[in-house]
């Protein structure tokens, strides 16, 4: 897979580049456009000849030729402007589909650190309204660029073969036409920017109570949420109310009919004088009559522009956001002796919100795991633990301080490279609304069914997949809704078991099963560790006593090392922590002895 992303200087350029992809298309809606507008104008000026012909020459020969173009471009016309249609729909279809294609892979390669700042609401709305705006706005741009190409030639005809003195008349009109045209786009367009805005709002607020539907029920708290979300629609509906008084002031539609009819009363005037023809005054009025429909098509064209150009900064503005992961990615192979050594060495780090950086979470951790070591971290919450598998994992970097994996620093493996050969089970698991078959195999997605099966015996998977009348095939529901706790870990370790890693990570995978549960699940994990480098956070005190090493967090900052029986002996934090299990066992026979005496 190629992960090279190209970069844009703005959002013209972003939206111009996807055009230039679709170059032979535009090319063909451009020449549809000089065909439509040609064939628009040059029909009233065929239909003035025929009138002067009709009925004061009477020439019938030429009356035939002239009716004969005049349907020939009647013909023309109609074909142009369906054809030039159709293309401009294609046009804007590629394009958003392109687009759409661009953005879902760039957001994939983006940083955890990303979507730490960004809302899931937002995104999609991004990937689905906003991309759909661009592609009403590809679709109708023709209709956009021809009325002003019409009003030019429009002018030209007045003034090269009908009457100079008319075109005289009609430019000032015309100046002010094009200005209240350009004076209603800009009025128009922080509306049209704002509506995207909104909408947004709108797809993140109903996304958070969908998701936390169980939440807000158990809370009573569905009045506030109804609350809300008539706060957003509102002021998605305030800014409507606004958009539409300024469509109300569309003044070139008013501005038209004026020079329409000033023109008409002054041509009857000339006719009058004998200084114009009636096949003129035709031809001037109905010239000037064909803007009808442009202009009307420039009042919504208008807003479908504005709303498109907003849609571009806003797609620009979230691709252009935090560069890709594999930005950097160097070309070091994984070592086929690999030994899983990780060392850390002077590590910090700090969770950034936009621009603003939170205090550390770790502080110059430096620690060594050596090959096939199981080494368990253990600290009260917030220590840092699992932000330290994270930066293994490089979901983030750290700030300051290396990682080495076999003496090889983790920055200077391929992203995918590195990941492929750690396991990661986690502490929230999260399952995908497909099947169990594919859940498990999502990490290695050409499996074998019969090593899918094996690894769902050694989770206890199977024991409880044999239950349901799809058996593998269950769909277990969004984010795994269907399974219980116990299960969903049961499923997310078969699918780190499945990879066949080098190095495990476990981020208390048994927090949510009982202990039958967990004892089978053991048994299974002694056979899969063995020749594994595993990294263990867990509150357990079984796991942590049978580890080979135990690193005590505390504050983002290691304050012991060593194993069970030595970290009881050495340190107060350890002895802190679990403390109280090991003397409970005590304290539970001194009861019983009391009771009975």
């Amino acid at each position: 897979m190629s992960f090279e992303v190209k970069k844009y200087s703005s959002y013209k350029h972003w939206f111009l580049y996807h055009l230039y992809k679709q170059k032979y298309m535009v090319i063909s809606v451009i020449l549809g456009i000089i065909i439509l507008t040609l064939t628009r104008t040059l029909i009233p000026v065929v239909l003035g000849n025929i009138i002067d012909n009709l009925l004061i020459a009477k020439d019938e020969t030429y009356l035939i030729l002239m009716a004969s173009i005049g349907f020939f471009l009647y013909i023309l016309r109609n074909a142009t402007d369906y054809g030039t249609m159709m293309a401009g729909h294609n046009l804007g279809l590629k394009t958003e589909q392109n687009m759409r294609k661009e953005f879902f892979d760039a957001i994939q390669l983006k940083p955890l650190q990303y979507y730490d700042n960004a809302r899931t609401g937002d995104l999609q709305a991004l990937a689905t309204n906003d991309l759909r705006v661009i592609n009403t706005m590809v679709s109708h741009g023709s209709f956009y660029i021809y009325p002003f190409f019409q009003v030019g030639i429009t002018i030209i005809l007045l003034i090269a073969f009908l009457d100079i003195r008319l075109a005289l008349i009609c430019i000032p009109f015309i100046i002010l036409y094009i200005y209240f045209i350009l004076y209603y786009r800009k009025k128009i367009s922080p509306y049209a920017s704002a509506r995207l805005r909104k909408h947004s709002n709108l797809a993140v607020v109903l996304q958070d109570s969908i998701t936390g539907a169980a939440v807000v029920r158990s809370f009573t708290a569905e009045k506030m949420e109804r609350e809300k979300f008539s706060r957003v629609v509102y002021a998605f509906r305030d800014n409507w109310i606004g958009e539409t008084k300024v469509q109300s002031k569309y003044y070139p539609m008013l501005i038209l009919y004026i020079t329409i009819g000033i023109t008409f009363l002054i041509s009857c005037l000339f006719v009058f004088q004998n200084t114009l023809s009636i096949g003129d005054l035709a031809a001037i009025n109905l010239l000037l009559i064909t803007l009808i429909d442009p202009t009307n098509t420039i009042f919504w064209a208008t807003n479908d522009m504005m709303s498109g150009f907003a849609a571009c900064s806003r797609l620009y503005i979230a691709l252009s956001r935090e560069e890709s992961e594999h930005t950097n990615d160097k070309h070091i192979e994984w070592s086929n002796d690999f030994k899983g050594k990780i060392e850390f060495k002077n590590v910090s780090f700090a969770y950034t919100n936009e621009n603003e950086k939170n205090p550390p979470i770790l502080k110059n951790l430096t620690f060594t795991i050596e090959p096939y070591q199981r080494v368990a971290l253990v600290g009260p919450t917030g220590c840092g633990k699992t932000t330290l598998v994270k930066l293994l994992l490089r979901l983030y970097d750290p700030q300051n301080g290396k990682i080495l994996i076999n003496g090889v620093d983790i920055q200077d493996y391929p992203l995918q490279v590195l990941r492929k050969h750690i396991g990661y089970i986690e502490q929230d698991i999260y399952l995908f609304s497909r099947t169990i078959n594919e859940n498990i195999a999502f990490g290695k997605q050409n499996a074998l069914q019969k090593d899918i099966i094996e690894v769902a015996k050694l989770a206890q998977v199977d024991d409880f997949v044999q239950k349901f009348p799809k058996k593998y095939k269950t769909v277990v529901g969004e984010r795994g809704t269907r399974l219980s706790g116990g299960e969903k870990q049961r499923v997310a370790i078969a699918r780190a078991f499945l990879t066949d890693p080098e190095i495990i990570i476990l981020d208390d995978s048994v927090s949510a099963v009982d202990s039958e549960t967990e004892e089978k699940i053991g048994t299974a994990m002694e056979n899969i560790l063995k020749n594994r480098t595993t990294l263990i956070i867990t509150h357990r005190l079984h796991t942590i006593r049978t580890s080979d090493k135990i690193i005590v967090l505390k504050h983002g900052k290691i304050v012991a090392e060593g194993n069970h029986n030595n970290l009881l002996q050495s340190s107060e934090d350890y002895r802190r922590i679990f403390g109280k299990h090991l003397l409970l066992p005590e304290l539970t026979i001194k009861k019983t002895y009391e009771v009975e005496k």
